[in-house]
């Protein structure tokens, strides 16, 4: 894994927990003992719970050409007592290529744990990661962010300064209620792969976003062409060689509910109405060809897509999930975070 950031100086937590915890972070080999502590920790609590497998442990965590990072508390006898997981994203942020840090694994043995009256050891590895890895320098982290569970939530607020950014919304409509006809002249191109040029692509959409997720080739096929457990269907609009929009579609699971069309991911610049309506019918029609019910979409309730896609027919709706983060570079506080940055499912870990 690779913070960016300089390592992290092994040390032991304070002698207030019992036995004393040894912090560092993750090292080669680390992820078979990673494995077994995630495994045995979530088994223990939900009894629908998958085991995790080392591939997509590797894929997640090493695989990612942003980078990860994590933290890990260990027993003098050489298990996993707790761990604190990111995903990092190259950002661009106001024209400036920063990096956000996700938290995507946050487990903590339920032996070690104090409750919310105490700072817990999640509480104290989440802490530990802010102050070493989280601030203005180059190569910390422009923000620390997460979609977390209620009880990932309460420590967070309650210990780690973690802050709102929105109570998320989603978009969803029936696939035959999508109001939106292909242009003549744009085609839609079904690809196993991201072509290079979807970085020209992103420049553009760029220019109206102050911060957006890096997506070229590289990162955009590791998240969606690689994963070992999940399929999706990429979609690529051209008009003529030119390509001027590209979207994400998979079948599955969010919030709760089964079998939607999910849009993964969306790239369209400002100003290609062709491009847009285009992919939206091809996404309607890829969504009643998989037979399900509704499509289902998240953007900031700031972006010109959430009134675009209200107009195609779709509907607002509530979520159970909190896009939540922690101010690390000053003037980039949750509020502008609101006002500014451009996220869809995809640069979640929830699809």
């Amino acid at each position: 894994m690779n913070s960016g950031a300089g390592g992290f100086d092994s040390h032991a937590l304070p002698p207030s927990l019992s036995p004393v915890l040894t912090l560092r972070e993750y090292e080669p080999g680390d992820e078979t003992e990673i494995l077994a502590a995630f495994n045995r920790i979530f088994a223990a609590v939900d009894p629908t719970f998958t085991p995790r497998t080392e591939r997509f442990w590797r894929w997640q965590f090493l695989e990612n050409p942003s980078g990860s990072l994590a933290l890990l508390a260990w027993t003098e006898d050489g298990r996993v007592a707790g761990q604190l997981a990111n995903v990092l994203q190259r950002v661009r942020m106001d024209g400036k290529l920063v990096s956000f840090s996700q938290a995507v694994d946050s487990m903590s043995d339920p032996a070690q744990r104090q409750g919310l009256k105490r700072e817990s050891l999640q509480a104290r590895l989440g802490n530990a990661y802010a102050e070493k890895y989280a601030g203005p320098a180059p190569g910390q982290h422009a923000l620390l962010w997460g979609a977390p569970v209620p009880a990932a939530w309460r420590v967070g607020k309650t210990f780690i300064r973690y802050e709102v950014i929105r109570t998320q919304l989603q978009l969803v409509v029936p696939p035959a209620l999508v109001r939106a006809k292909p242009a003549r002249d744009v085609t839609v191109q079904v690809v196993e792969r991201f072509p290079l040029e979807v970085a020209d692509l992103f420049e553009r959409v760029c220019e109206e976003h102050r911060a957006i997720a890096v997506r070229d080739a590289p990162q955009l096929d590791w998240r969606f062409a690689t994963h070992p457990e999940k399929t999706y269907a990429i979609a690529l609009a051209r008009r003529g060689e030119a390509l001027i929009g590209a979207a994400v579609f998979r079948r599955g699971a969010f919030d709760a509910r089964a079998d939607q069309g999910l849009l993964c991911d969306w790239l369209v610049p400002a100003g290609e109405a062709d491009a847009r309506a285009t992919l939206l019918a091809w996404l309607a029609e890829r969504g009643r060809a998989e037979g399900v019910e509704r499509l289902c979409a998240l953007f900031p309730d700031t972006t010109r897509e959430w009134i675009a896609f209200q107009r195609a027919g779709f509907r607002v709706e509530p979520t159970t999930y909190a896009i939540v983060g922690r101010e690390c570079v000053p003037g980039y506080d949750m509020r502008w975070m609101h006002e500014h940055w451009y996220y869809t499912l995809g640069d979640t870990d929830l699809v």
